[in-house]
């Protein structure tokens, strides 16, 4: 998290004596920004500002003798196998690094890559299995969604241990050790996350606001908010309120008119249970926890309903659909986002600035957001030979090391060259969202399901109006069942000689 705070921070700083290069030579002003003064609350405590080291991955010399590394991946209409793979050179920065990337990997260890991509949502799983079950050992590592397979990776038992793998070292900084940690149960860790996933990092969850609707009704300094740790869901609310307007005054609210926030009512919906702290499931002492079931999280849902449904402050955008309402139209002040989305925000004239979602309140030690399940993760199929887990680990530590040295920090730099974020405060503001994304295992194991606890801010927050607690009692019983199963799963894989 360091780090990525420094790489953040040194495009900021590049920014700034970009801007005061281009004062001394035309005469135009550069902006201000205090944030090489002020470190992310979230960050706890001031982050370093110079570029670490260009560190070595200390693998041994070795020739793997023509072998080639086959990899299941991920894919599908919104995400795909390349923030992994790169076919071709083409032109585009990030994809011509991932082709070199693995170009020198083939001249160094003697081996080649086949990317073998599934046809469809969670495809990858059921292709997965099928090897598994034939014994016929089509693939030698996997670019997975966990999600939405219910926890079936581990039930069926379809992953090798990652702790058992020769070469990974899980002390090196590529390894993204928080979550590794959070997957790791009884000794049993079934897919890891590094560098290497480039979407570790696209698919946080953040907020962008139209700076000329705020700059023309005077709205609030967001970015000091931010700051100050005062941006809180009151805070939130008092801001979106000043910009919805029936625009045609026919007394209707359409996509003719202006709204204060524009989101999705499924997944982004469930990011605010993130936002103010709260995890859907945690194992414990050999139980599944619950969460998104206390006071807290009912005042949250009674507020969020307000926001989505009480009145005309927000616009319904449909499912993986893009706002109907175009940005440049001025017509929506705030608009929830992945990172990824922030593309499609490249060529639009209205300045836009990037913040985290807000705290619960200001006692909240941090701001917050999940990361989505098109983040992914790795994984080396059960039935893999000893020689095929040993050049796995071989190459996803190379791999994942050559990311941390080269891909991340142009893809994290390439946020503010390519004008995805257009001033300094934004690029400030990517410190706090990157510092705060977590991780739930319980996303990572449910489905899109009414009767999943992770769900239930999308499937039950109109119809309850916002009054959830009946509604979680209800279902409680048999989410403990499931990820009791889940748990149990690991008890039996960690068993297991590896």
């Amino acid at each position: 998290m360091k780090r990525t705070l420094c790489i953040l921070l040194a495009a900021l700083m590049l920014s700034l004596a970009a801007c005061s290069e281009k004062t001394s030579s035309d005469g135009d002003a550069a902006p201000s920004s205090s944030a090489g003064d002020s470190a992310p609350a979230s960050a706890g405590g001031e982050p370093e500002t110079d570029e670490p080291a260009r560190l070595e991955d200390d693998l041994p010399e070795t020739d793997l003798g023509g072998w080639t590394m086959r990899i299941l991946s991920h894919h599908d209409p919104l995400s795909d196998e390349s923030t992994i793979y790169a076919y071709e050179l083409t032109g585009e920065t990030i994809n011509d690094l991932i082709y070199n990337r693995d170009l020198s990997l083939k001249k160094r260890f003697n081996c080649s890559f086949e990317l073998i991509p599934g046809n469809g949502w969670a495809t990858d799983q059921s292709m997965l299995e099928a090897s598994v079950r034939a014994g016929s050992r089509d693939y030698d590592m996997a670019f997975l969604l966990p999600f939405a397979t219910s926890g079936a990776l581990i039930t069926k038992g379809l992953l090798y241990n990652m702790l058992a793998v020769p070469h990974i070292n899980f002390n090196q900084p590529w390894w993204h050790t928080n979550v590794n940690s959070l997957y790791t149960i009884e000794g049993y860790l079934p897919f890891v996350s590094s560098d290497y996933l480039i979407s570790s990092y696209q698919y946080a969850n953040a907020l962008i606001f139209n700076k000329k609707m705020a700059e023309d009704r005077g709205a609030a300094d967001i970015y000091g908010l931010v700051r100050d740790g005062r941006w809180t869901l009151d805070a939130f609310e008092r801001v979106i309120s000043e910009f919805s307007l029936d625009v045609n005054g026919d007394g209707m609210f359409t996509d003719e008119d202006s709204y204060g926030f524009a989101s999705n009512f499924g997944y982004h919906a469930i990011t605010w249970g993130y936002a103010v702290g709260e995890l859907g499931v945690r194992f414990v002492d050999g139980e599944a926890v619950l969460g998104f079931n206390d006071e807290r999280f009912y005042s949250l849902a009674k507020w969020l309903y307000g926001i989505l449904y009480g009145g005309n402050l927000t616009f319904e955008i449909g499912w993986d659909k893009d706002c109907e309402i175009n940005w440049d139209t001025d017509r929506v002040f705030m608009q929830a986002i992945w990172l990824a989305d922030l593309v499609k925000f490249r060529d639009c004239e209205s300045p836009y600035g990037i913040i985290p979602y807000p705290k619960y309140d200001e006692a909240q030690d941090g701001y917050y957001t999940y990361m989505d399940a098109r983040s992914g993760n790795m994984a080396i199929p059960i039935d893999a030979d000893a020689d095929t887990v040993k050049n796995a680990g071989l190459l996803m530590e190379a791999m994942s090391c050559l990311n941390y040295n080269d891909i991340v920090p142009e893809y994290l730099n390439s946020i503010m060259n390519y004008k995805y974020a257009r001033d300094p405060e934004s690029v400030e503001m990517l410190g706090y969202i990157s510092a705060g994304r977590r991780w739930d295992i319980g996303y990572t194991f449910s489905s899109v399901d009414a009767g999943n606890i992770v769900w239930i801010l999308d499937f039950h927050l109109k119809s309850t109006g916002g009054d959830l607690a009946s509604k979680v009692a209800s279902i409680e019983k048999v989410n403990r069942k499931t990820y009791q199963r889940i748990l149990d799963g690991y008890a039996d894989l960690a068993g297991r000689e590896w």
